[in-house]
């Protein structure tokens, strides 16, 4: 095996010179360094990366010195093998699950809530009897008309709808957009625009 993984660098080595390439060349052309090309040459691929990395090295390297490289990945492959015949395999890592996380239905969420509820409530109830002062209403119409809308304020600010976001989106759009001319008249004829 060794024998037979010297003289396929060999060939590789020697190809390279009859085109006249240097390894400084095919390293800045592949981006990989010359101490792993001269490695390859020399038959020692100890310090690759493993896996797809490693034939996509290779791939570069015979690319680099214009031969194809399918026919000569399979040999490459099989005398520089990622693993070692006798290396025992590595143990299959365990599986990955995913879980939902539980709810969290405590009594402390649940007091939470109850909360924001009251403080919704009293703020709609204030802002409601104010307007009474301001304005010749009566209270109930007024803390009515300010719960209407402070709901749909309330999903504007915490972009709970996708209505919202599309509300923003409209609000941030030009007033006026041209419409785009489909159809120009070039000497008589009609002639559709493309553009992309």
């Amino acid at each position: 095996m060794n024998d037979a993984r010297q003289a396929f660098c060999l060939t590789l080595r020697s190809r390279r010179e009859q085109i006249g390439i240097t390894l400084p060349d095919i390293a800045e052309s592949t981006k990989i360094s010359v101490a792993l090309l001269s490695g390859l040459e020399r038959g020692d691929v100890s310090r690759w990366p493993k896996g797809i990395f490693r034939r996509s090295f290779f791939r570069e390297y015979v690319v680099a010195i214009g031969l194809s490289p399918e026919p000569l990945l399979n040999d490459f492959v099989r005398l520089f093998p990622d693993e070692p015949a006798g290396a025992p395999a590595a143990e299959k890592p365990a599986e990955l699950r995913l879980e939902l996380a539980p709810r969290d239905t405590s009594t402390a969420v649940a007091l939470k809530r109850i909360a924001v509820v009251v403080g919704e409530l009293a703020a709609i109830t204030l802002v409601g009897t104010v307007w009474t002062w301001v304005l010749p209403v009566e209270t109930l119409p007024a803390i009515g008309l300010t719960a209407l809308a402070y709901y749909p304020v309330a999903n504007l600010c915490v972009d709970r709808k996708l209505a919202a976001r599309s509300l923003r989106a409209l609000a941030r759009a030009p007033l006026l957009e041209p419409e785009p001319r489909r159809y120009e008249e070039i000497e008589g004829r009609e002639e559709l625009q493309v553009s992309f």
